[in-house]
């Protein structure tokens, strides 16, 4: 019989060999996925290591150079020229060291990251845009520093030198073209997704830049045009115009006095001198006025010289006055330089004190008052008025021809009162005017675009005398988005104040109150108020204590206008609020130019400072919708 082994007698089994592949595979990956890891995490550590110790060496290059551009900048301004350049070739090596650091192939490939690229980037950019500035920018204009020396713009025996400058404006316009490609390059940074250092580093960066912007156009814009404009291809001619605030224009005053200034190689010499009245009028437009502005400013526009500028288009008031000249002189005008008492109170800080045929002795701290004030309680007859705004111009003008002028301090005080809007110049020559176009100086319409709309308040006389020499100005303006398809509205308010004594109709002079010629009560200030809109928006309301107020609407050069007057008795004050729907523009962001007015106290202001416009929060409920 035949018996059987159980399990428990059987003697033992081998165990089931596992399958070839399920065994062996851990074994010969397990080696090579480990190393890939490894050297994955070493290439990563030395990645992170490598980013990390150059972005701070780099750092610290940037915060290093900040005080070599410090020095660069006290430098300049006192003077030192060697010292600005020891410093210029610190500041290019501490940028050019960050740049280097944040530009190598490791870094750039590490820009592709998500999240830590974009902050990667950035930092290279703002590097990089940081050593254009110093090797491109300002190295180049520290080293041409002995030809644009400001202090070498003076006139010297009524003659400029224009060679240096002539020979330095390669370097400044490559200068010139380096720093807007540099700006440019940082503005076009999205600050949005990067970490807040780094984004408050690129907006510091960003408004550094913003700035110095003007003082480099200036630089720029000044050695491109002044040995052409000072008759160095060729002898041109010049229309000084003296504007009177104590008259307002839209521009700056009622054009008083003018003269024609000859500038040949440099040399300028005043050739004439005429009152305001003596030239025109005419029964006709002496030149092309838009239909735009005469049914907004009338006709007197392109008929009387004193007129021509109440339109806030420089270029149109300039052009115009130019033509009026030729018409009754003959000869060329090659351009108009418009300018006020302010302007001459700046230039006489540079000159010192200089002496009027009548004994006066013209200063910086009286020249506004003497010529605006003064002058109307001691002469009685215009013509007498003119040969004293006559006298004081052209002692003025023989002091600065003389030479031995502070040229810092000269141009100090003409670059503010080209901030300030005191100095206007406009140009026959078409190339120039384009660069002027550019600039504070040239005194066009307030321009907008995509996300910034233009405003300009203006102001022109109605009561036909010098009263405004009392008119107190304010200007506050904002902007919200208060509608369903984002189109922003934009509200400016205007205050007006007579600051005349409450006996002014008494006490003045009848030429300096008007008497009442023009319907309006002695002692009173009538204002006739234009408020331009933005580029293709729409005047949506004129208010004033809560109702609305009369005005005309109008449209000049594409923009929408509220033209409306004010008068007021002494001591009054009224608030005018404008609202324009700012149809082309996508932020609530503005910008607001005005006419250039005394404080109406009888202080001097500063011939840089400007009417200051207060910013508002623009609350939806209050607006027209």
């Amino acid at each position: 019989m035949a018996t059987s082994l159980t399990d428990r007698d059987a003697p033992p089994r081998p165990p089931a060999a596992a399958p070839t592949s399920a065994r062996r595979l851990p074994q010969l990956r397990h080696p090579v996925l480990v190393w890939v890891l490894i050297a994955v995490g070493v290439i990563l550590l030395f990645t992170i290591v490598w980013v990390s110790v150059r972005g701070f060496l780099a750092q610290q290059s940037l915060n290093a150079a900040v005080p070599a551009a410090d020095r660069v900048k006290a430098a300049i301004g006192s003077g030192d020229l060697g010292a600005a350049g020891r410093a210029a070739t610190e500041l290019r090596h501490k940028t050019g060291e960050a740049a280097a650091l944040t530009s190598d192939p490791v870094w750039v490939t590490v820009e592709a990251v998500p999240f830590i690229g974009p902050n990667l980037t950035a930092v290279r950019t703002a590097a990089a845009a940081s050593d254009t500035v110093a090797s491109r920018v300002i190295e180049p204009l520290v080293a041409a520093g002995s030809a644009i020396d400001l202090r070498a713009l003076a006139i010297r025996d009524g003659r400029m030198n224009l060679e240096p400058i002539i020979k330095a404006q390669p370097a400044v316009a490559k200068a010139q073209t380096a720093y807007t490609a540099a700006r440019a390059s940082v503005a076009s940074i999205d600050t949005g997704s990067l970490l807040s250092p780094v984004a408050d580093g690129i907006q510091r960066l960003h408004t550094v830049l913003d700035r110095a912007t003007p003082e480099v156009d200036a630089l720029g814009n000044a050695v491109k045009l002044l040995p052409a404009m000072l008759g160095a291809e060729g002898p041109r001619n010049y229309l000084l115009a003296a504007q009177n605030p104590a008259e307002l224009r839209s521009t700056g005053g009622l054009i008083g006095a003018v003269a024609l200034v000859h500038a040949e190689k440099g040399a300028v010499t005043l050739t004439q001198q005429e009152a305001g009245t003596s030239i025109g009028p005419w029964t006709s437009d002496v030149a092309d006025v838009p239909l735009n502005t005469r049914g907004l400013y009338g006709p007197l526009v392109g008929r009387f010289l004193q007129d021509a500028n109440l339109t806030p288009d420089f270029p149109l008031a300039a052009a115009t006055a130019a033509k009026m000249w030729t018409t009754t002189h003959g000869g060329t005008v090659d351009g108009v330089v418009a300018m006020d008492p302010v302007v001459l109170s700046g230039l006489l800080r540079a000159t010192g004190p200089v002496n009027l045929e009548t004994g006066d002795k013209l200063t910086s701290q009286n020249a506004v008052k003497l010529l605006l004030s003064d002058v109307y309680r001691r002469y009685e007859k215009p013509e007498q008025q003119d040969q004293f705004f006559a006298s004081a111009a052209s002692a003025v003008f023989t002091r600065l021809s003389a030479g031995g002028v502070d040229g810092k301090k000269l141009l100090s005080a003409l670059v503010g009162a080209g901030d300030s809007r005191r100095v206007l110049i406009w140009s026959a020559a078409g190339d120039e005017q384009k660069v002027l176009a550019t600039t504070t100086l040239a005194g066009g319409l307030p321009s907008s675009d995509l996300s910034t709309a233009g405003i300009g308040v203006y102001y022109n006389d109605a009561t036909g005398s010098k009263m405004d020499y009392y008119l107190g100005t304010s200007v506050a303006a904002g902007a919200a988005v208060c509608r369903a398809d984002g189109k922003p509205s934009t509200v400016v308010n205007v205050t007006l104040t007579n600051h005349a004594p409450a006996d002014a109709g008494s006490s003045l002079p009848r030429y300096v109150t008007g008497g009442g010629t023009y319907g309006v009560t002695p002692g009173n200030i009538r204002t006739r108020v234009a408020v331009y809109g933005p580029n293709e928006g729409f005047l949506a309301a004129t208010q004033s204590d809560g109702g609305n107020y009369p005005t005309v609407a109008g449209v000049d050069g594409g923009r929408p206008v509220s033209l409306f007057t004010v008068e007021l008795a002494p001591g009054e004050s009224r608030t005018v609020s404008v609202q324009f729907l700012n149809a082309a523009q996508t932020t609530p962001k503005l910008t607001v130019v005005t006419t250039p007015t005394l404080p109406g106290d009888g202080t001097t202001p500063d011939v840089g400072a400007r009417n200051g416009v207060k910013a508002i929060g623009v609350r939806c409920s209050s607006v027209v919708k």
